[in-house]
């Protein structure tokens, strides 16, 4: 081997800048608090590292990362805003309004375009990663207000893009039909459903096989078979009768208006998680075979008096964490809390290496 086939091999290309493979990976968690980000170390127990503070904003709707382009997105509903971070120095690139009550957005897997959704409108806007400029538009519609627990600015919502990029999967806030959009000519190309309800966070497998989605009023979650395009199963979630004993009478208005808002696939493809907004649990599905099977139901509560009110659920990048919004961090293989933290409902993962960033995970 010549020197430029080794160092070739020793060293990987991010954003035209070449890094060293033997440097060692810097795991970081992000996540949104009230006027900017925390950061922590996951590999140092979550560590509190530092804190990013974003001047004149807040009430944060979405966030995701370019590490190719070296970015980082969050939008923000305090000034209506998507602001882009320099994820080298921290620094505000640029900030604007891309429309209306600008939500919960993804990045392309090449880093190059941002998809966005509207949801004081009816569309999601395509963007340019670099500058934020609009490169198309994907039109859908507005749902309809619940006559009970109604749920406000009912548009445009969550993302999800698949592993390949090609394929942009939109939800609409009481619609119960996932929109799906060809990611090269942005158009839409089919819907998946009618699921029982409206649609609330979901995961697409990394095959686009099967598609897991939280539905209004369920605590639980509903899998839907992407190619036929149609509902295949309803699972209902069980919260232990020891934790129902402890809280008798619970608040009859839920968080996010649902009892389970927060729902997400492990990496491995193996079990699906999600949250129960209620009673303060995770809950963990073994989706290997259909139906899936309820295998593990964890506190987030330190103790019983404690009432979080979990509204989201992340995993870090190789799968090896679950984060969510509940003030902790669990570890997937034993299913124990494995630490506690301020989360929220806005945090992903980037790796860095020799301070440049070389993976982002996704909500």
């Amino acid at each position: 081997m010549n020197r430029r086939e080794f160092l070739e091999a020793a060293a990987i290309v991010v954003g035209g800048t070449i890094v060293a493979r033997t440097q060692p990976v810097e795991r970081r968690l992000y996540v949104t608090n009230a006027s900017g980000i925390s950061v922590y170390d996951i590999d140092g127990n979550h560590a509190f590292v530092r804190r990013i503070e974003i001047a004149d904003s807040g009430d944060y709707k979405g966030i995701a990362a370019s590490p190719q382009l070296g970015r980082l997105y969050v939008t923000s509903h305090r000034r209506d805003e998507l602001i882009c971070l320099d994820l080298a120095t921290d620094a505000i690139v640029w900030r604007k309004n891309v429309g209306a009550y600008a939500d919960s957005h993804w990045v392309t897997p090449d880093g190059r375009r941002l998809y966005v959704p509207l949801r004081g409108e009816t569309d999601w806007r395509v963007l340019d990663a670099a500058d934020g400029s609009e490169l198309a538009r994907i039109e859908t519609e507005r749902g309809r207000r619940y006559d009970v627990d109604p749920i406000a600015d009912i548009g445009p919502h969550n993302t999800w893009i698949n592993k390949a990029g090609t394929r942009a999967y939109l939800e609409v806030l009481t619609v119960p039909y996932i929109y799906v959009a060809d990611v090269a000519s942005n158009r839409v190309v089919g819907k998946i459903g009618p699921f029982g309800k409206g649609l609330r966070p979901f995961a697409v497998s990394d095959d686009d096989r099967y598609l897991y989605a939280n539905v209004d009023g369920l605590l639980g979650f509903e899998i839907a078979d992407v190619a036929a395009g149609k509902v295949i199963h309803r699972v209902e979630a069980r919260t232990p009768p020891e934790r129902l004993a402890q809280i008798p009478d619970p608040p009859k208005a839920k968080p996010h208006s649902t009892p389970s808002h927060g729902l997400n696939l492990r990496p491995d493809q193996k079990e699906v998680w999600m949250v129960d907004g209620v009673y303060g649990y995770v809950y963990v599905f073994d989706v290997t075979t259909l139906p899936p099977r309820q295998m593990a139901s964890i506190p987030l509560f330190a103790n019983p008096a404690e009432r979080p009110h979990p509204g989201w659920l992340t995993f870090g990048i190789d799968g090896r964490y679950a984060y969510p919004d509940g003030g902790v961090a669990i570890d997937t293989v034993s299913k124990t809390v494995a630490a506690r933290i301020p989360t929220s409902e806005k945090l992903i993962e980037i790796d860095f290496r020799a301070g440049k960033a070389v993976a982002a995970g996704h909500r």
